[in-house]
């Protein structure tokens, strides 16, 4: 879903009204001496799930792609999908969990050509149908003379998907979406060089994952 603006706060503007009502159910709850115990876990865990760290690019080769989020690469492999245009490209998903950092970072300094967001459940990821039900977002890009994409798809504890911008430059490692949980998949140009393998951990906006090739 649009119009959710991310910011550098240290708790994401997504996790500030969530936050704001356990804050005030825990002084409710000390007040009245009444589970005030749970209340305040209850509001540690959210202000973690929320945290919106500053990252800083392992390298600032223009040609770098960095991680788009906190997760696990779990897979790497030659595709053709529609949101590449059906054009052979490489494909590289990465499932992130609801205790990584869920800021959503562009992976490269480009123009986001446009920004669809399908309506869906919020399955398991794992689940079969998940692929075809759940809510994501889909995420044309430019870079020189070089295209890519990105889709994020929500997960069970997502309950909701945010994007900041829908078109436009966006610089490297650049804040665009949330999501609390799901998969963030990559379609690039065939000839990107990758050096991170199936089942390596990334950290959007600071692993550099690899590098669009040198075009003259």
């Amino acid at each position: 879903m649009n119009g959710s603006f991310t910011t550098t706060q240290i708790i994401a503007k997504e996790g500030w009204k969530v936050c704001g009502v356990a804050f005030a159910l825990f002084l409710f709850a000390a007040w009245t001496h009444f589970a005030a115990w749970l209340m305040l876990f209850v509001l540690i865990f959210l202000l973690f799930i929320y945290r919106n760290p500053e990252r800083i690019a392992a390298e600032d080769d223009p040609l770098a792609i960095l991680a788009p989020i906190d997760g696990k690469i779990t897979a790497i492999e030659q595709s053709a999908d529609e949101l590449s245009g059906g054009e052979k490209c490489l494909y590289i998903r990465i499932r992130s969990l609801p205790f990584d950092v869920s800021m959503v970072r562009f992976p490269a300094t480009a123009v986001l050509t446009s920004a669809k967001t399908v309506h869906g459940l919020f399955l398991p990821p794992h689940a079969k149908e998940a692929f075809i039900l759940n809510e994501r977002i889909d995420m044309k890009c430019a870079k020189g003379n070089d295209n890519f994409a990105i889709r994020l798809r929500a997960g069970a504890f997502s309950r909701r998907l945010y994007l900041s911008k829908e078109k436009g430059n966006i610089r490297s490692g650049a804040r665009v979406a949330f999501m609390v949980d799901g998969i963030v998949e990559l379609f690039l140009p065939f000839d990107s060089r990758i050096k991170f393998s199936t089942g390596d951990y990334v950290k959007g906006g600071e692993s550099v994952m690899g590098y669009f090739a040198y075009k003259d």
